[in-house]
């Protein structure tokens, strides 16, 4: 079985896959509107969809931080956005062999969202399912709408992975 250290997500190990969203901190970015009573940061992430974007919530229930599938939507982006808790997740970049997308697991990575954080995959990138740190944490996700149903690949590892480590 393969070792995959966890780090935690930021925009430089994750430039590669897609993009990292943050609650700004006061002072780390000017806000696109503000007021007595509010602060909009517009532009945090972008998506490009071609079709009606479709938002939904997962709960997932904490289990061994192994990984021996992964699973790709290669025509849309997704959106992972942590609510109540971190999550793991291993991220790897499209294989291409004979035609077909398999995930390049010589450049996988495992990340850790905070909560509060969230990811935007660009299309195509290979991910597996969040491991919650807690007993369950559900995520926002987000993609084109009926993806889950007509929009996804998984194919299974050669190896298994272990993610170890804090992040």
């Amino acid at each position: 079985m393969k070792k995959l250290s966890i780090q935690y997500v930021t925009a430089d190990n994750f430039r590669d896959f897609g993009q990292v969203i943050t609650i700004p901190t006061e002072g780390s970015l000017v806000p696109t509107t503000e007021s007595e009573f509010h602060k909009f940061y517009g532009g945090l992430g972008f998506m490009t969809l071609r079709e009606v974007m479709e938002f939904g919530v997962c709960t997932f229930k904490k289990r061994d931080l192994i990984v021996n599938q992964m699973e790709q939507h290669a025509q849309t982006q997704e959106l992972l956005f942590a609510i109540d808790g971190d999550f793991i997740m291993p991220v790897a970049p499209i294989l291409t062999q004979n035609g077909e997308a398999f995930p390049g697991t010589g450049k996988i990575i495992a990340i850790r969202v905070h909560q509060g954080e969230g990811v935007i995959f660009n299309h195509g990138i290979w991910h597996w399912a969040p491991f919650p740190l807690k007993e369950t944490s559900s995520v926002i996700v987000g993609f084109e709408k009926d993806t889950a149903h007509n929009d996804i690949t998984i194919r299974d590892l050669e190896e298994k992975i272990i993610m170890v480590g804090e992040g």
